[in-house]
């Protein structure tokens, strides 16, 4: 079977779940992207696109951003008839980073399996639409307008929609109106406990440098519980406003901060193993694959009882809490006990097995064969 698989995504826990999948596939399996993305394939087909409005001053955006859409759209005609060229038997397509759902014309007849990690916050969220800039709203009211067009039309033209999650599930029903098949990720085999257990150096919270993220709750946790230990928080990329507000805080509350940008798998398994529990507080998070990957390397787990981080949680491998700095700190607080402690290692010890790209890929395998009408070899 031949596979096109098609996103537009930079580092980040999205495209993590891409080369999960896109490794475990079976059948000849080809990667297609735009030139924003960051391939997983070293052989991709890449199509050119130049989006010029990060580069202007502010009050330039506006007239930028209109030409790079335009130049958006005709990217994706463009990959649209290199997948059609390839003549695939079915295509899995994954989100771009700008459109969220790829508008792919047409491929060649073939069938399209979407995995969508969530929907459109931006217009299907009330938080969400309500931080939209009241100055630039108007000026790019026909952008997002065409953007939230080709989002739905991207969607309605998949014969099948995955997700990670039974929340995400949730929100795509009410954002779409279809219905999603869940998909649960997987963790890299990398990702194992310490043969000997490891003094705790840090408390660690991994992802990108926006608020939604909560590090700054993390730190608020952190200095609340008196825990005596440094935060370290870990990001795909550089966001230095975001930085430079989490380290104005961590000043303020007395908790040392060190922040890590584009760490490796082998980096961020030591950080793991050696965290005396990895923090989850982000808001509304889709899933997280950062909860699963640090109890797979046997460390504990606190996260926000929002979106589809509580259905991470592997047994007693974690604590699910309200997402305050509060609770938070109450959960830490708790595991400075020994014996609490020690029970969660266990628990995220036995976790491993559980999560497995290879599972998850054959999963997405099953789904590819369905809607081409082929039954397993």
């Amino acid at each position: 079977m031949r596979i096109a698989v098609v996103h537009n995504l930079p580092p980040g826990g999205a495209r993590r779940r891409v080369e999960g999948h896109l490794r475990g596939l079976e059948g000849e399996v080809k990667e297609f992207v735009l030139e924003s993305a960051t391939p997983v394939t070293d052989d991709a087909v890449i199509v050119p696109l130049t989006q010029r409005a990060d580069s202007v001053p502010r009050a330039l955006k506006p007239l930028v951003r209109y030409p790079d859409h335009l130049a958006l759209l005709l990217a994706w005609r463009t990959l649209s008839r290199a997948v059609a060229a390839w003549s695939p038997d079915v295509v899995y397509l994954n989100p771009c980073r700008y459109l969220q759902t790829p508008p792919l014309a047409d491929v060649g007849g073939a069938p399209i399996v979407y995995y969508c990690d969530e929907p459109r916050r931006a217009d299907y969220e009330q938080q969400a639409r309500s931080s939209k800039n009241t100055v630039t709203r108007l000026p790019y009211w026909l952008l997002h307008e065409s953007e939230r067009r080709a989002d739905r039309r991207g969607v309605a033209r998949a014969s099948r929609v995955l997700t990670n999650s039974r929340y995400t599930s949730g929100t795509i029903r009410r954002a779409y109106g279809v219905d999603s098949h869940v998909v649960y990720c997987g963790v890299p085999e990398l990702f194992t406990p310490a043969a000997d257990a490891l003094v705790p150096t840090h408390v660690l919270s991994v992802g990108t440098l926006i608020p939604t993220k909560g590090h700054d709750l993390v730190l608020e946790a952190v200095a609340g519980a008196g825990l005596d230990l440094p935060v370290v928080v870990v990001s795909p990329r550089s966001r230095p406003e975001e930085e430079q507000r989490l380290r104005a805080l961590a000043e303020r509350l007395g908790v040392q901060l060190s922040v890590r940008v584009g760490v490796s798998d082998d980096e961020l398994l030591e950080l793991f193993r050696r965290a005396f529990a990895t923090m989850y507080l982000a808001v509304a998070e889709p899933y997280g694959l950062v909860s699963i990957e640090a109890q797979s390397s046997g460390c504990p787990v606190v996260v926000a009882d929002e979106g589809g981080l509580p259905e991470t949680v592997v047994d007693e491998a974690g604590v699910v809490v309200p997402r305050t700095a509060a609770a938070a700190a109450r959960a830490l607080v708790d595991l400075q006990d020994p014996r609490a402690r020690d029970k969660a290692v266990v628990a995220a010890r036995g976790s491993t097995a559980r999560n497995t790209w290879a599972a998850s890929s054959a999963q997405v395998l099953e789904h590819l064969r369905d809607v081409t009408g082929r039954a397993r070899p």
